[in-house]
């Protein structure tokens, strides 16, 4: 058994200025959709579900929920140069996230859209920075840790996200079918486009039949 421990301490200045400090720990090991490990460095985000209702069961979620997803931290977030990365892949529940970002509204650094949020993770296949095309799967956890609250309110606690097993029955994936696994393929713009143009002219013939 593992703990997974995510640690965001909410701090205050003077001004009130939303000052997060956020660190992380470990995290089950991840495969791809073949079942491979997923390589160190694989980009991961961190965010919250947009206009879910916090208190929504992830067993629950509607695939509009889960499209819903909005990344703070890590690759393609509104705070891309906070990075998430992975270390010694493959093994198992050593296997691991590293988050060591520090997020300041006076600076310019962006948190979620109101609160309380649901968050979530999300999990890609690649170690490239551009994650078009790229296979993921995201995670959420029916449990009050995984709630973030108004950081300018500092009577809440900060949320600790945690996974303790890999069947931990609070847990859901966007494809249950394949938790722990980046299976969610996002065509290539290219294959889109193809797809289109050759739905396009299909149509085409057929009127002209």
């Amino acid at each position: 058994m593992m703990k997974t421990s995510l640690a965001l301490v909410i701090l205050s200045s003077v001004t009130n200025a939303a000052t997060v400090s956020i660190g992380g720990g470990a995290f089950a090991n991840l495969l791809d959709a073949s079942g491979n490990n997923l390589p160190t460095g694989s980009q991961v985000q961190l965010g919250y579900f947009l206009g879910v209702a916090p208190s929504k069961s992830g067993d629950d979620f509607t695939s509009v929920d889960w499209d819903s997803f909005s990344p703070f931290l890590g690759v393609g977030s509104s705070n891309p140069d906070e990075v998430i990365g992975t270390f010694d892949a493959g093994g198992g529940f050593e296997s691991a996230f590293q988050i060591s970002s520090t997020l300041d509204t006076d600076l310019g650094d962006s948190l979620p859209l109101g609160f309380p949020v649901r968050l979530g993770f999300r999990i890609f296949d690649s170690t490239q920075s551009l994650i078009e095309g790229a296979s993921y799967n995201t995670v959420v956890r029916d449990v009050s840790t995984w709630v973030f609250n108004d950081p300018g309110i500092v009577t809440n606690q900060p949320p600790t996200p945690s996974i303790s097993s890999t069947n931990d029955p609070l847990m859901f994936w966007e494809d249950s079918a394949n938790p722990f696994q980046t299976s969610i393929g996002v065509p290539e713009p290219s294959s889109v486009l193809s797809a289109l143009l050759g739905a396009t002219l299909f149509l085409g013939r057929r009127k002209r039949a």
